[in-house]
């Protein structure tokens, strides 16, 4: 059909066509109302702070401001937007963003209103540039009005405490008004986004979804740079371009962090990769021989797991895999040191352990797994595992011998019945369970 024979009535189909193509229909009920819900209520947040603060925007220094924040942020975009690429590719902090900077800065130093209208003309400008990466546009609209919310949030709880916030003036009352809107402005933007994480993935713990300590680390150096930020605006405004050196190298030491992480982590479990172990628990053990400590190797695989791909689907196994890797992390000691080792098989490292308390703990954790239920396309999925365990020094000297033998207990296990614990053949049972 020739675009001059179109009708009115056949634009307003195509136009409902490209509606009902949005991605964001899929996204289940309960997370979709959440995120309809936020950027409703963003918009009508943003055009009351726009109204109640009105004559304090038309003026030459409040628009000053904005413009040079807006400047700044859009300079900042441009410099470091193939880093901050490689941390999305790298699956970067989904809570923490460094637009935070510009954000809690106009908290500090402009209007209500145009706070509001400063992380719009942010996220604008982002939105942009995730375009042309083909990004999902729904996300990225919901975390700017996210970010939006927590801005206005934050504002009114510091001219709350400290009405003249915006000339910045020194003491404690400042300093307490900051402290309280920063913490609101945090609480409240990670709230959102891990509520809809939560609603849309299904997930059954919301601690999963609880930002690392790096996470939290990187928020709060962006909300100082925030503070930073606005005083040399007051101050030393001709200064104000090093606050874009600053965040350009705190840019890139997330990004040595992360190409760190990346390089010694299994992606689908969030354990360590074998090599990563392998290093780490080599490491340890020439410890624990020049202290004459005990210390352990557990070998474990999941039983029949290719069932599980073969009846349920690769996605399915890669959940179980997840899951596996949570509780092992639950059930061993934060330094225990626990990697998957490659397809279905896990390795733990365990310190300062003897053989008969190291049988405890592989009991332990064969007794979690057997607790799992993993939900499945179908049906939830239940499952078992074996372990094979070698001790220092009974059953090697070096971490390959270790390996070795806690391997040949593997087997045994896996041919006397699975989902328990072996010892290598020549070793008493005694306590093994």
């Amino acid at each position: 059909m020739a675009a001059s024979s179109l009708t009115p009535a056949d634009g307003r189909a195509r136009r409902l066509r490209t509606v009902r193509s949005w991605r964001l229909w899929s996204v289940p009920p309960k997370a979709l109302a959440l995120i309809i819900g936020v950027e409703v209520l963003t918009v009508l947040a943003t055009a009351v702070s726009l109204v109640t603060s009105y004559s304090q925007c038309l003026t030459v220094s409040a628009t000053t401001r904005l413009a040079a924040l807006l400047l700044l942020s859009i300079a900042y975009s441009e410099i470091t937007h193939r880093m901050q690429r490689m941390r999305r590719y790298l699956g970067g902090a989904v809570l923490v963003g460094l637009h935070s900077v510009w954000a809690f800065a106009g908290v500090l130093i402009l209007p209500i209103g145009y706070s509001a209208v400063l992380v719009c003309g942010v996220f604008a400008v982002a939105a942009m540039r995730r375009r042309q990466q083909k990004a999902v546009a729904y996300r990225v609209t919901y975390t700017g009005a996210t970010v939006v919310l927590a801005t206005l949030a934050a504002k009114v709880v510091a001219t709350a405490i400290q009405p003249r916030i915006v000339t910045l003036p020194a003491g404690a009352l400042t300093a307490l008004a900051i402290t309280v809107s920063a913490a609101a402005f945090f609480l409240i933007n990670t709230v959102l986004v891990i509520g809809v994480i939560y609603l849309a993935s299904g997930v059954h713990s919301l601690t999963a979804l609880l930002p690392a300590r790096e996470e939290l680390g990187l928020e709060m150096a962006t909300l100082v740079l925030g503070v930073m930020t606005a005083d040399l605006y007051l101050r030393l405004a001709w200064l104000i371009p090093a606050v874009l050196v600053l965040m350009l190298l705190l840019q890139r030491s997330s990004l040595v962090s992360q190409l760190e992480i990346a390089a010694t982590t299994d992606s689908k479990t969030g354990l360590l990769n074998a090599a990563a172990w392998q290093e780490l628990s080599q490491r340890e053990l020439l410890r624990a021989q020049r202290e004459e400590a005990p210390c352990a190797v557990l070998l474990m695989d999941l039983d029949h797991f290719k069932r599980v791909n073969d009846t349920a689907g690769h996605l399915a196994g890669d959940a179980v895999l997840k899951a596996i890797g949570e509780a092992l992390k639950r059930e061993l000691r934060g330094y225990d040191a626990v990697a998957r080792f490659g397809g279905e098989e896990f390795v733990v490292f365990l310190d300062d352990i003897g053989l008969e308390e190291a049988c405890q703990v592989a009991e332990r954790i064969l007794s979690r797994i057997r607790g799992l239920v993993i939900p499945g396309p179908r049906e939830r999925i239940s499952l078992t595992a074996s372990i094979g365990l070698a001790a220092y020094p009974q059953h090697g000297e070096v971490i390959t011998q270790l390996i070795e033998q806690a391997d040949n207990a593997l087997y045994r296990a896996k041919r006397t019945g699975r989902d328990r614990v072996e010892l290598p053949p020549e070793t008493p049972t005694d306590g093994a369970g």
